[in-house]
């Protein structure tokens, strides 16, 4: 049921009457932040850690939203068996939004410090209420690891890195700036 074109005298595209004008801005920006994973008695982890189970990081704050690093060093599934596999999940309880937007990079440190293994995932949708893999299924063979592992792994310890991008989308009412652009541009009243 149409009720027909809307009568002219409700759209108001001249002067604007005084007071109903409002206005917001918006704005995107990228937070980012780094989190460390240091995995002590790496040896032990890597062999008693069964195929789908993750070792997890504490939580950490980026962006507003707090996160945790998935590291499965025997898979993250049968299917990725033989493979490290990571993931970021979006955690936290008492947040405003359960979603964020986010990129992040995931890296295998030698223990200099240096990138020896890594990979860029994103940007991805992440929701805390919903369990859906936004991660990395093969970041590294084990066989590839277990080669490069006498400049990886030192006193038994590995480090991760995880380096998180979120999109932040901020709106705050402007309608004084936009009261002000209605007398500049209809003259004052």
């Amino acid at each position: 049921m149409s009720s027909g074109p809307a009568p002219t005298s409700l759209l108001p595209f001249g002067r604007l009457a005084p007071g109903v004008l409002s206005g917001s801005a918006t704005r995107a920006r990228q937070a980012t932040g780094t989190h460390l994973q240091r995995i002590d008695g790496y040896s032990l982890v890597d062999g008693a850690v069964a195929t789908g189970t993750a070792v997890r990081s504490s939580r950490f704050l980026v962006g507003g939203h707090q996160w945790e690093l998935l590291y499965y060093p025997n898979g993250v599934n049968y299917l990725h068996r033989g493979f490290v596999s990571v993931d970021l999940a979006l955690a936290g309880c008492g947040e405003p939004t359960a979603t964020a937007t986010a990129s992040y990079r995931v890296t295998i440190l030698d223990y200099a410090g240096n990138a020896v293994h890594s990979r860029i995932v994103g940007p991805r949708a992440f929701d805390r209420r919903a369990s859906t893999w936004t991660g990395v299924e093969e970041l590294v063979a084990t066989e590839e690891l277990a080669k490069t592992a006498p400049f990886l792994i030192k006193d038994d310890r590995l480090n991760v890195r995880c380096d998180v991008a979120v999109l932040v989308v901020e709106t705050k009412t402007r309608n004084k700036w936009f009261m002000q652009l209605d007398r500049a541009i209809n003259g004052f009243r």
